[in-house]
């Protein structure tokens, strides 16, 4: 994506990147939180475990789901901030002139990964809630009251990723370095 917190004006690709920007701020504050809370549920399930001899199998059940949550409410605010894993090893191999090409590459297997992940978690979501399919664990639920949140990451990623790839492809050539880099690259 462009640089943090700079959404460029015009075009189409505008209005989206302004909601892929807010909804993404949004899942990564929820991630967080998440993430605080698992943290939470882990420490008292250890507490309880061994300082009071009373396991709370419940909270680690909780937590598995909430990992759930994690994962796809993280997804699009990485790809955007420029987290998620690249492989710059062979950059300097290549000259600067495909640099653009290469990286446009780059992004579009990343749009076509969105595409497939959102298809088939979406599949698998509605699998689920035909079955009405229930949790294998100590509480039992039924899984489409988790599973929700694929359909719903997996369909931010997505939009997040469009945004990338456009916003790439409107670079002017010295821009293409700085686009989309993480801080510590």
């Amino acid at each position: 994506m462009t640089m943090p917190g700079a959404v460029a004006s015009g075009g189409f690709i505008a209005p989206l990147e302004r909601f892929t920007r807010a909804v993404n701020k949004v899942f990564a504050f929820v991630a967080g939180i998440t993430v605080f809370v698992i943290m939470i549920f882990v420490l008292t399930a250890v507490i309880t475990r061994y300082g009071f001899n009373k396991p709370l199998s419940e909270l680690l059940d909780l937590t598995t789901f909430m990992l759930v949550f994690v994962f796809f409410l993280a997804l699009a605010p990485a790809l955007q901030n420029g987290s998620h894993i690249e492989v710059d090893l062979f950059d300097p191999l290549i000259p600067e002139k495909w640099h653009k090409a290469q990286r446009m590459i780059g992004k579009a297997l990343t749009l076509l990964f969105a595409s497939v992940l959102f298809f088939f978690v979406t599949r698998f979501f509605i699998d689920v809630v035909d079955v009405d399919e229930l949790s294998f664990t100590m509480i039992t639920v039924p899984l489409k009251y988790v599973y929700w949140i694929g359909p719903v990451g997996a369909a931010q990623f997505l939009l997040t990723a469009i945004v990338d790839i456009v916003r790439f492809a409107q670079l002017p050539p010295g821009q293409i370095a700085q686009f989309g880099a993480s801080p510590t690259h």
